[in-house]
């Protein structure tokens, strides 16, 4: 039986019980009443008894670690959320906080995750291993996914159990043990002034505007699609972005060309809240999306959007609509116009990443637009 009693200067109760090996064991309680140091010590003996028979499996230690606090009387309880609780209720926060885009595409990653744990889904948080995510990486390249696309899966669920961790819900994050798949670089292409005119000119519609505002500005396709007309400055001769992707906000001088066609726009049309209306309601992606649809563009201009083969069976474009974004700032370092204003007109934050794009004031980044030549002939 395990026994408490006042250790000479020390104003808590110590507990004295037997170990697992039979050895004498003192522990303080850090209580100062001798009924809750009881009922810890109680415990404690209690899970030596467990541990010494092989029961004490680690389901079983938290729940003798919340006894012991609960019969403590320390008001503090031992938070211990099962796998599916804690993804959902994280998922629930970024939902609230996140843009909706950001939210939608980690919820199918969350869900995905938690099916694959199967019954383990109802475990403890800490129950989870790097094996479980290893072997929901590994699904995921089964079916087909690009490594691209596993690897933002691996950093999502990664961002998940570093909260749980921050908590002290767990010690380690299991996902950090695992290899994501590397990504399989293609290197993007770039489109020629006369292609885009090509383009221009085989496009209907608001496709006209959305193909010259990419390549007149090198913003990404979602950003110049729901464009609003309440930023486009014709007195100032700028727009404004707010970057989805990024939260970045800023400004880029009107070439000439664009200008033109914006004020055709503004002039004709009537009043609305997008440049594009039409645009602004549709999605990017998708068999039905934009970037399909620009491929078909490309294919009734006649312009080769250079398909080639990416991770496993999977075909990539190497000119989709976000090679114009690399159309813009190549034609400006082409140009000679410097890396740091380059990265002003588009929004990156390092030279390693604009490096990739690439094979302050308003008037010098208006001097640096302006040198894109005109498509119109």
């Amino acid at each position: 039986m395990a026994s408490v009693h006042r250790r000479p200067l020390s104003p808590y109760f110590h507990a004295a019980f037997r170990g697992p090996d039979g050895r004498l064991i003192l522990r303080s309680t850090k209580q100062v009443n001798r009924a809750k140091a009881e009922a810890v010590a109680m415990e404690w003996e209690r899970a030596a008894r467990m541990a010494k028979t092989g029961l004490l499996v680690e389901d079983q230690a938290r729940k003798v670690v919340a006894a012991i606090m609960e019969r403590a009387g320390t008001g503090d309880t031992l938070r211990n959320p099962n796998v599916a609780d804690y993804l959902r209720e994280w998922m629930n926060g970024k939902e609230l906080n996140q843009r909706p885009r950001t939210a939608a595409r980690y919820k199918p990653v969350i869900e995905g995750f938690i099916t694959s744990l199967g019954v383990r889904a109802t475990r403890p948080l800490v129950a989870i291993t790097p094996a479980d995510v290893q072997r929901y990486v590994d699904a995921r390249r089964k079916i087909g996914s690009a490594p691209g696309t596993v690897q933002v899966d691996g950093k999502i669920l990664r961002t998940a159990f570093n909260r749980a961790r921050r908590m002290g819900l767990i010690a380690s994050n299991p996902v950090e043990a695992v290899d994501l798949p590397a990504r399989n670089s293609v290197e993007r292409g770039t489109f020629t002034g006369p292609q885009v005119r090509m383009l221009v000119d085989a496009a209907q519609g608001e496709w006209k505007t959305l193909i010259l505002l990419g390549y007149y500005t090198g913003q990404r396709l979602m950003d110049c699609a729901r464009l609003e007309w309440a930023v486009v400055d014709f007195a100032a001769g700028k727009l404004a972005f707010t970057q989805e992707k990024t939260t970045t906000s800023l400004v880029v001088p009107m070439h000439d060309e664009l200008r033109e066609h914006l004020e055709a726009l503004a002039s004709t049309d009537k009043p609305e809240q997008f440049v594009m209306p039409g645009m602004a309601q549709q999605p990017g992606s998708g068999r039905n999306g934009l970037s399909s649809a620009f491929k078909r563009i490309a294919g009734n201009a006649g312009v080769d959007i250079q398909t080639v083969q990416g991770g496993g069976t999977r075909m990539i474009s190497k000119r989709t609509f976000h090679a114009l974004r690399h159309s813009f700032t190549s034609a400006l370092a082409n140009a000679g116009v410097a890396p740091e204003l380059r990265m002003k007109l588009t929004g990156h934050k390092s030279e390693a990443i604009h490096a990739g794009y690439t094979h302050h004031e308003l008037e010098t980044l208006r001097a640096a637009v302006a040198k894109l030549p005109r498509l119109a002939v």
